[in-house]
């Protein structure tokens, strides 16, 4: 009898389904994140953190991904075309969330994708804690994993690159892309290393050129802070604190800007009324020019020094939150001093960047000079 209970009771143990394994992942917080070991069921709360997903699965950036926010198409049409191109099937019917700064994000909506956990940027933490998300989704058994790739990608993207590494098992991707972005800043560093402060311009640094109404300047983070390393001196840092500011036209005709540089995208399939330069994959010279002509004949810019010598740039928007910045800064220290910038190719760069990391290839115009 005994024998026979004992036999029962290990049958019993048998069929009992094997405990999850689990890990611990410390996200840009500083939150102990536990996670199933094996992560398949993603959100992106903003479609723009595949920028980040990329380079560590440039094969299908997509495998552990079921849910995106529904952000790129509008804000960055042409990579979201590459992305349709290549991966059609997934693009074209994968479930779609608002923005998380504007929406209440949907945890029932995430139950229904089962899904484990969803990407966040810190900068939504404060009102995802004010608006109940993050309880919900912690009944709900969702994980929430906050990075940063804007408010300082300078400081936070390679961190943020590192976490997701080690949330998808992609460590040796992870280190290689961070090692990759690292020399180049290193390296830009040693160039202007002993820069004198008379020996830096001052730029106007526009965000979202023709986009609304003139015009809205960087603070000392994110493209202010670009700026700065490319040897510059950015004139909205004495401005604002912020990330940016609106500021009236009338205020920029007496500044003795020596560089104007204005972010652009591809932004006028969304917003016909745009008069943006449009650059990114599709990007074309004749198109970017017909696009200076109509940004420099806003009211007041004529009389700027820096539109009528034609020191007026353009550069990809996109720049501010991709882990591609270090393109951004070379090319921008290129413009400033290209006695130090001597051996230094943005382009061959940013190039190599595509052909080792990303899953289409290089194409396009990323940057730009009035003619």
């Amino acid at each position: 009898m005994f024998r026979t209970c004992l036999l029962l009771l290990c049958a019993c143990f048998t069929t009992l389904p094997a405990l999850a394994a689990e890990h611990q992942v410390t996200d840009l917080l500083d939150r102990t994140v536990t996670l199933p070991d094996q992560v398949d069921r993603i959100i992106l709360s903003e479609a723009r953190l595949m920028y980040i997903l990329m380079p560590l699965q440039k094969d299908d950036p997509f495998a552990h991904v079921v849910a995106w926010a529904d952000d790129m198409e509008r804000a960055d049409p042409d990579t979201y075309i590459k992305l349709a191109e290549t991966f059609p099937d997934t693009v074209n019917t994968l479930p779609r969330f608002g923005h998380p700064g504007k929406v209440t994000f949907e945890v029932e909506k995430a139950l229904t994708l089962d899904a484990q956990l969803v990407v966040v940027n810190q900068a939504y933490f404060q009102l995802w804690q004010e608006n109940g998300t993050l309880d919900k989704l912690e009944k709900a058994g969702i994980a929430a994993l906050f990075v940063d790739f804007r408010d300082a990608p300078t400081e936070n993207t390679l961190p943020s690159i590192r976490i997701l590494g080690e949330v998808l098992h992609r460590e040796k991707e992870a280190e290689a892309v961070n090692t990759f972005i690292a020399n180049k800043m290193a390296r830009m560093a040693e160039r202007m290393k002993g820069l004198k402060e008379e020996e830096r311009p001052l730029v106007l640094m526009e965000r979202a050129s023709g986009m609304g109404d003139c015009c809205r300047v960087f603070g000392p983070n994110n493209f202010g802070h670009y700026v700065e390393l490319a040897g510059g001196t950015n004139w909205g840092s004495d401005k604002t604190q912020a990330l940016s500011l609106d500021i009236n036209p009338e205020a920029l005709v007496t500044e003795p800007f020596d560089l104007i540089i204005g972010t652009g995208a591809n932004w006028q399939q969304a917003y016909p009324e745009a008069n943006s330069l449009n650059l990114g994959y599709q990007g074309e010279d004749e198109d970017l020019q017909r696009g200076f002509q109509a940004l420099s004949q806003r009211a007041g810019w004529q009389a700027i020094d820096a539109v009528a010598n034609k020191e007026f740039y353009g550069i990809w928007h996109q720049f501010y939150n991709s882990p591609t910045y270090f393109a951004a800064i070379e090319v921008m220290a290129q413009w400033m001093h290209p006695e130090r910038m001597q051996g230094i190719d943005a382009e061959a760069d940013f190039r190599e960047f595509h052909q080792r990391f990303m899953p289409f290839p290089y194409e396009g115009r990323f940057w730009v000079k009035m003619q």
